[in-house]
């Protein structure tokens, strides 16, 4: 006669408990985390294609950074150029009036503040790098300290000349000009204000009381070279335009890539709420179940039904 055995029973229940137990708290992690799963292992043949997509999204993120750099960047030089072209054509009104009216008073001021206000823009710095040193931002691109030190000594030691712009990279394959660099923008301006400065201290200076027959040849000569310096500043200050105008339209194509891998990743990883709240509420009502089942079938035993 076989025997019939209740310990299967419970070891029965308990399996379906741990069951109920590891479903109810798979839906609560999902519910949490709202992924489908908490490793690359639970998504089987998709994870490759999830870390690939997770690598181009951070890659995208170091081009958005580079753009948002570019960006403040180009911003701060447009009011930067902003100012120098306003100084040279503030200086310009000056010295035609200064001509006009055949008297030097006040040209040595206008020269000295002219100066101060370019050197100030062109070495306009970030976190200590200069925007408009080029390649060798570390530097400032004019190193003249005033007026008078930079008719004093060459051009070429008063201002950085020569150094290439720097580079920065916002897309795959494409690099794009940071920035103008100090001597392209400048140089025509400083050459003019430093042989005004050489006259003012020379023999045939200094500008004050009335013009002599020198003096105002060479201030007639250099409100023509002053409209040229102001037409080149005007003309580095659109390019600086055109640059960030770049820099907005490889941002543009950087969202849209983040957003459509963003997409192609959250399908991959996110999971149906509404789905997850049911198997969750399942779950629960399972684990119960089980439980209750559980606890009758302990209290059973053949000598209660003996009794």
């Amino acid at each position: 006669m076989a025997r019939i055995s209740s310990a299967m029973i419970p070891a029965s229940s308990l399996a379906d408990i741990s069951r109920a137990q590891q479903q109810l708290v798979e839906a609560a992690r999902q519910s949490s985390a709202q992924t489908r799963a908490s490793d690359l292992k639970g998504y089987g043949r998709e994870a490759q294609t999830l870390v690939s997509a997770e690598r181009l999204v951070a890659r995208t993120q170091a081009f958005q950074a580079n753009a948002r750099e570019l960006t403040t960047r180009m911003q701060i030089q447009d009011v930067a150029i902003g100012r120098a072209a306003e100084v040279v054509s503030q200086l310009k009104d000056a010295l035609f009036q200064n001509v006009s009216l055949d008297k030097g008073t006040g040209v040595r001021v206008a020269l000295d503040e002219a100066f101060a206000v370019i050197k100030d823009a062109m070495n306009t710095n970030i976190g200590g790098r200069y925007l408009f040193g080029g390649v060798m931002n570390q530097d400032a691109p004019i190193t003249a300290t005033s007026l008078t030190d930079l008719a004093n000594n060459p051009l070429e030691d008063s201002l950085a000349t020569g150094e290439a712009a720097q580079l920065m990279r916002v897309e795959d394959g494409r690099t794009i000009q940071a920035g103008l660099v100090a001597d392209t923008v400048v140089t025509d301006a400083l050459a003019s204000l430093k042989r005004l400065a050489e006259l003012d201290q020379g023999p045939d200076g200094p500008f004050d009381g009335q013009l002599t027959a020198t003096q105002r040849t060479a201030l007639q000569g250099e409100l023509q070279t002053l409209s040229r310096a102001f037409d080149n500043i005007l003309t580095s200050q659109a390019e600086n335009g055109r640059l960030l105008k770049d820099v907005d339209n490889a941002s543009n194509r950087l969202t849209a890539q983040y957003n459509a891998l963003d997409e192609a990743i959250g399908g991959i990883v996110n999971v149906d709420l509404a789905e997850v709240a049911v198997r969750l509420n399942q779950a629960q009502f399972a684990y119960q179940s089980s439980a209750s089942v559980f606890n009758t079938l302990r209290g059973m035993s053949l000598l209660n039904i003996l009794k």
